[in-house]
């Protein structure tokens, strides 16, 4: 791990003067002071009030991460920001050059890029080595590690997801009056959308209910439904060619917009498909008239818990997948493995006793029993743990304000045997229970995104822009406002935007990718398998 340091601190001086040069008169965060530490932590927030220095809760916590780094007294200074601004406070930070001792970020964007190669933030690649000294970081998973590598190193220590987190929440008491199962293929599929759309799947005699929901949010149900069909995830292997391509090149990937064209022009998918917000995602499956949603296996037991206040006899079900056809392989779309990661600047950092002190409070705040203060907060006071290791949660709302958001500083790098389980009401346990035998059923099927590692700088420069050419054209397509031709048209106008020099940065990458390059040769065999092929030639 040393070494590592060592090199990169011979850049930290360089860091901390263009740091210092950005910040014009702005105060430092000062270094970290191991006898009596006081840590500047910049984090996000999904409530009003997050917990403070006055929370139990956190001074608990302040407690217990004193104890394992050996000093009396430690302090947390949690500065929050609201999670619907979040992405523009940490570039307001970065531009200021006045940074806390960890940030979280959500994304490798540009700003995040560029201050990782200029030393701005550690090189910690080591610190996940198996002989590291850190006992939960080296435990990291290496497949996420390398999803958030910049340059092939890693800046950031991820916050843990789960990976096989897609599914399909559907009205179970539906399927049982019409006398189906849980659908196993696309056929499967393709007729309980129609059943639910025609043949009156709630018994009250009217044409009021159709297949399923589908919002603005169009990449989580197409994406879905792309990789039941064989399409790659996010970037597949042309067979022809044997380079990269995004996945929105391939037919398998226009059969599942194909797809939802059909579903909508048939009545089977609501028709404000195209402006209906997010938020209002699961109104039509709460109020009766829609049954199926693809997005991610929990909102099941989210809308398991809230339509028995509205239909008492609903019972909402859950499944990960479903497959092209009897004879293919179940195939699943996973997450990337992590939501946001911390970073540990180097000015705030400037020495490696620093960082070191700094990593081992990152690293104690993966243990047990700090996992359990921030998610729960402090037994007999905020939650009991029954017989069976349930925890079940206050209700009390001002104690539940205690502590408020401090989940977000969890990482959950480890998974721990002893580990609570949530307690849910008896309207969402089954489901909950079903959610998790998802999660472990999808992880078996995962299809992975083999350039997820790649950073392409022409991406990280024109990326809204050229993400806003596709997102539409992918819409305009499944309604039916364009047609094939014009879709490979739109496709043309995103490779002339950049969308060309994209996929020649990601080729190269994949190019110099030793491990990529070893399993070529069977991407390629499995592409041919599934009948791959990309609609439109790059030059």
């Amino acid at each position: 791990m040393t070494k590592t340091f060592k090199r990169v601190v011979s850049v930290t001086a360089a860091a901390i003067m263009l740091a210092s040069a950005l910040a014009g008169c702005g105060k430092q965060t000062q270094p970290i002071d191991a006898s009596n530490p006081s840590i500047d932590i910049l984090c996000k927030s999904f409530n009003a009030s997050s917990a403070d220095s006055k929370s139990p809760v956190v001074q608990e916590l302040q407690k217990y991460l004193a104890s394992q780094m050996g000093v009396k007294n430690l302090t947390l200074n949690i500065k929050w920001a609201p999670s619907a601004t979040y992405s523009e406070k940490t570039v307001t930070t970065m531009g200021s050059g006045v940074y806390p001792h960890a940030m979280l970020v959500g994304t490798r964007n540009s700003s995040v890029i560029v201050a990782a190669r200029k030393g701005i933030f550690w090189d910690i690649t080591s610190a996940f080595a198996p002989d590291s000294k850190y006992k939960n970081l080296k435990q990291a998973n290496p497949l996420v590690n390398k999803n958030i590598s910049i340059d092939g190193k890693n800046y950031g220590i991820y916050r843990a997801r789960e990976l096989g987190r897609a599914g399909v929440t559907i009205r179970k008491d539906w399927l049982d009056k019409l006398g189906e199962p849980i659908p196993q293929t696309m056929e499967d599929f393709d007729r309980v959308m129609r059943r639910f759309t025609e043949d009156d799947p709630d018994g009250d005699g009217q044409n009021d209910t159709y297949g399923m929901i589908i919002s603005t949010y169009l990449q989580g149900p197409l994406e879905n439904l792309a990789i039941w069909s064989g399409s790659p995830n996010g970037w597949g292997i042309d067979p022809e060619s044997g380079e990269l391509r995004p996945s929105f090149m391939f037919d398998q990937y226009v059969s599942a917009m194909d797809k939802i064209h059909e579903w909508y022009n048939k009545g089977y998918i609501n028709q404000n498909m195209a402006s209906l917000p997010d938020g209002q995602w699961n109104q039509d499956f709460l109020n009766g008239k829609a049954g199926i949603i693809i997005d991610v296996a929990d909102r099941a037991r989210r809308v398991a818990g809230n339509i028995v206040e509205l239909d008492p006899n609903a019972v909402v079900d859950v499944f990960g997948y479903v497959k092209r056809d009897e004879n293919t392989p179940a195939r699943t779309l996973p997450t990337t493995g992590y939501d946001s990661f911390y970073v540990l600047p180097t000015p705030s950092l400037p020495t490696e006793e620093n960082l070191d002190f700094m990593l081992g409070v990152m690293d104690h705040l993966n243990d047990l029993e700090a996992t359990h203060l921030m998610n729960y907060g402090i037994e007999g006071i905020h939650y009991t743990v029954d017989e069976n290791n349930y925890a079940e949660k206050t209700k009390d709302k001002t104690l539940l304000a205690q502590y408020n958001d401090l989940n977000q500083l969890s990482m959950g790098i480890v998974s721990y045997d002893n580990d609570f389980k949530t307690k849910y009401d008896a309207s969402a346990k089954a489901v909950a229970e079903k959610v998790e035998a998802t999660y472990a059923d999808n992880k078996l099927w995962a299809v992975s995104n083999p350039a997820e590692p790649y950073v392409s700088p022409t991406q990280t420069r024109r990326g809204t822009t050229l993400d806003d050419i596709m997102t539409n054209a992918k819409t305009k397509y499944c309604v039916g406002t364009i047609s094939l031709d014009q879709y490979k048209t739109e496709i043309q106008r995103w490779l002339d935007m950049g969308g060309r020099d994209v996929i020649k940065e990601m080729n190269n990458s994949f190019a110099l990718d030793e491990q990529a390059q070893a399993n070529k040769d069977q991407m390629i065999a499995d592409a041919k398998a599934l009948g791959s092929s990309v609609i439109i030639k790059v030059d």
